[in-house]
C-alpha cells in the first residue's frame, strides 16, 4: 500500500482514502484542492465536514456502496467545502480499497468549479437572452448563409401572425412580397457588413403587406466567410402611413384632395423644365378656371354648402380632363389645369369641354335645392422665352380677366 501511495503522490488528480467516516489519506493534489496545507487540517477529519449539506446524503450513499461492494461508482458531481470554507464543485469516482487492514474507499476528484461557473454564466446569459427575447416588441432574427431562418423571437407572432416555430427553417425571402427588396437588403449587407433602418416590406400570415425597418449585420465564420445575418426589424406601417399622410397634407388641398397651390405651381415649374430640356419641341398649355358668382353661394347658403359645391364642380372637371393632365387648386374657387403636349387649339377644346360640363351639371345645394354654375377660363400656351411659371401664368390670368370682362361663362386666350 505504501508503494501505491507513493505513486498517488505523483498524480495531478486529487486522490483520498476514506475509512469509516474519516479521511485517512490525501495526496498532494487533494491537499491543494482542499486548501489543507500539509494535511493536518484535513487528514483524520470527518467526511461530513467537507461536503455541502444538500449533497451529503447522496455522497455518503456512494461511499457506503463502495465500502460494501467491489465495484466502481460512476462519476458524480457535488459541492465540496475546503478547509478555509470555500465552496468548490468536484467530480468524484470511487472504488473499494483495503487500507491498513480495513475496508475503505479510494476516491479520485477533479475540480469542476471553473466549468460549473462557466455553465452557470452560460445559463444566466441564456436566461437573460431569452427573457429579453420574450419581452421584445421588435423582432430579433438570425439566418444562415443560405438565408434560412435559424432563430426568430416570439414577438414575430404579434407582427406577422406566425408562431416562431412556424418560421424557423423557412427561407427569410418567403415573407417578402417583392424579392427585389430582399436582394437589395442582402447586397447592402454584403457590401457594407451592416445596414441601419433599411426600408422593406413583409407579408403577414393574413396576406396583409406591412412596412418594416431593418437594422442588421453580417455574420462571419472562423475563416471570415459570410455565414448569414442577424439583427432586428420592426413594424413601421403606422409610421409610414403617418409620413405619407403628412406628405399628402403638405402637397394637397384638404377640401378637394387636389394638389394645393404650392404643389401645382411646382408641377408647372417641372413641366416647363422638361419642355426646355426637349428644346421646346413639345407644346405646353395651362388653364386657369374661376367659378362665376361663387360668393353668392357662400353668402346665401353658408360655407359648408359652398365647400360641398366646390367638390361637386371638381368632380365635373376631373371627368372632362385628360388622364395625363394635372389639376390643382390655387385658392378659393380658382383652379389650375396643366396640359403637357397640348397646343393652343387643344387647350381651347379642353377648356370648352370643361366649361360646358360645369354649365350643364346640376349643383345640389341640399334640402332639395338645385342650381346651376358657370366657369370662366383663361388659357395660355408656353413660349420659348418663358423662364418661370409666373411668365405663363400671367398670360393665362390676363386671359381669365378678359373672359370675366366679356360676361363670364366663356373661354378666352
Amino acid at each position: 500500500m505504501q508503494a501505491q501511495l507513493a505513486w498517488l503522490e505523483r498524480l495531478p488528480a486529487s486522490v483520498v482514502v476514506i475509512v469509516g467516516d474519516r479521511f485517512r489519506y490525501a495526496n498532494a493534489a487533494a491537499l491543494e484542492l482542499m486548501e489543507a496545507g500539509q494535511g493536518e487540517a484535513f487528514v483524520g477529519r470527518a467526511v461530513v465536514d467537507f461536503i455541502h449539506p444538500l449533497d451529503l446524503h447522496r455522497v455518503l450513499a456512494r461511499i457506503r456502496r463502495a465500502e460494501r461492494e467491489a465495484v466502481s461508482n460512476p462519476p458524480t458531481e457535488f459541492r465540496a467545502l475546503t478547509c478555509s470554507g470555500r465552496q468548490r464543485v468536484v467530480a468524484m469516482t470511487s472504488n473499494h480499497v483495503e487500507h491498513e487492514g480495513q475496508g475503505g474507499v479510494l476516491a479520485a476528484f477533479l475540480d469542476m468549479s471553473e466549468r460549473a461557473a462557466m455553465e452557470q454564466r452560460l445559463r444566466e446569459t441564456d436566461e437573460n437572452f431569452q427573457r429579453i427575447m420574450n419581452t421584445m416588441q421588435d423582432v430579433f432574427y438570425r439566418t444562415d448563409a443560405q438565408g434560412i431562418t435559424r432563430y426568430v423571437c416570439p414577438a414575430v407572432k404579434n407582427v406577422l401572425g406566425y408562431e416562431a416555430q412556424e418560421i424557423i427553417g423557412l427561407p427569410a425571402a418567403a415573407f417578402y412580397p417583392d424579392m427585389r427588396e430582399r436582394d437589395a437588403l442582402i447586397a447592402a449587407i454584403r457590401e457594407q457588413g451592416f445596414v441601419h433602418d433599411f426600408p422593406g416590406r413583409m407579408r403577414r400570415k393574413d396576406g396583409v403587406i406591412i412596412d418594416i425597418s431593418i437594422s442588421t449585420q453580417a455574420l462571419r465564420d472562423e475563416q471570415g466567410q459570410y455565414a448569414g445575418v442577424e439583427g432586428i426589424w420592426r413594424d413601421i406601417t403606422q409610421r409610414k402611413a403617418m409620413e405619407r399622410e403628412l406628405e399628402r397634407m403638405a402637397t394637397h388641398d384638404d377640401l378637394t384632395g387636389l394638389a394645393n397651390r404650392r404643389e401645382i405651381l411646382e408641377q408647372l415649374e417641372q413641366a416647363l423644365q422638361r419642355r426646355r430640356d426637349r428644346r421646346a419641341q413639345s407644346p405646353l398649355s395651362v388653364l386657369i378656371l374661376d367659378l362665376d358668382h361663387f360668393k353668392r353661394i357662400n353668402d346665401g347658403h353658408g360655407h359648408a354648402v359652398g365647400d360641398r359645391v366646390l367638390r361637386q364642380v371638381v368632380d365635373v372637371v376631373e371627368g372632362r380632363r385628360r388622364s395625363v393632365d394635372r389639376l390643382g387648386r390655387l385658392g378659393g374657387e380658382e383652379f389650375l389645369l396643366i396640359l403637357e403636349g397640348a397646343d393652343a387649339d387643344e387647350a381651347y377644346r379642353a377648356a370648352e369641354r370643361i366649361r360646358q360640363g360645369v354649365e350643364e351639371a346640376p349643383v345640389d345645394l341640399g334640402e332639395g335645392q338645385v342650381t346651376q354654375l358657370t366657369v370662366s377660363i383663361g388659357y395660355a400656351q408656353a413660349l420659348a422665352e418663358d423662364r418661370r411659371a409666373s411668365d405663363l401664368l400671367e398670360r393665362a390670368d390676363r386671359a381669365l380677366y378678359h373672359a370675366k370682362h366679356l360676361g363670364r361663362n366663356r373661354v378666352s386666350a
